[in-house]
Formats: C-alpha cells, structure tokens, sequence
C-alpha cells in the first residue's frame, strides 16, 4: 500500500475519533470521504483527484445525512436553568402590574411583571422569561 494511502487511512480515522465527541454526523462524512480518496489513490498518484474525491463525496454526503442526524440527536424535553420556571407557582411579595413588581418562586426573589395588577399574597404562575423578569398571572389554585 501507498505512503498516500495511508495518510488518508489516518485522516479517516481522526475523523472518526472526533465524530465520536461531536453530535451531527459532519466528521462521519469526512471520514467517508477519507476512505473514497484512499481508494481513489489505490488507482491514481494525483493528489487533486484525490482531494477532490475527498471534498465531493462529504459535501454530498453533509446534506443527505442531516435528516437522519436531527432525527438521533432531538432536543432534550427537560428545560433547565430559568426556563425551568415557566409553569411555576409564586407568592407575589410586591405589587405585579403592566410595569413592575416582585414574587417569589423556589425560595427564590424575581422582578415580574403581568397584564393585569395582581396584589400582594396572591399566588401567581409564571408565563415566560424576559430577560431576568419573569410575566406572571394570577394562579387558578
């Protein structure tokens, strides 16, 4: 076997070495491509023929594999960090209006704001995050 051979032998199996740390199928057409040079160079010296093998058989491959990569990696249902809050219940401790106001949720403190005026005590759901003030209305419980 080639010296050139084997480069693209190598080259199909870094690519394969990072595919396995990365979500998407990208480096797996790559490393398709790799080996389709790596024959390739069993039948010809050029380099551009190669490279070119190389470079048409993943851009083919790149758009055909996307389906099935977004099919396997979905995103994951559970929300976290702030976004974990919508459907929530808080306490309102100040006021909540069009503008301002103040609730507490998961023993935490939050600005909020609603479309209505909802008085203090009154329990509240979280709609959404805007930035870092939550919209609220009032509870049905």
């Amino acid at each position: 076997m080639s010296a050139v051979l084997w480069i693209w032998l190598a080259a199909a199996l870094i690519f394969l070495i990072i595919e396995i740390f990365s979500p998407g199928f990208v480096f797996a057409c790559f490393v398709v491509g790799s080996v389709a040079a790596g024959l390739t160079s069993m039948g010809t010296d050029s380099l551009l023929i190669q490279g070119t093998v190389f470079a048409v058989v993943s851009l083919v491959l790149i758009p055909l594999t996307r389906p099935l990569a977004q099919k396997i990696t979905k995103p994951s249902p559970v929300q976290s960090n702030v976004d974990a809050l919508i459907g929530k219940t808080g306490i309102v401790l100040k006021e909540v209006d069009e503008t301002a106001g103040q609730i507490k949720v998961n023993e935490d403190v939050w600005q909020a704001r609603s479309d209505e005026v909802i008085a203090v005590g009154l329990k509240v759901t979280v709609l959404a995050v805007e930035g870092a003030r939550l919209k609220v209305k009032k509870s049905d419980s």
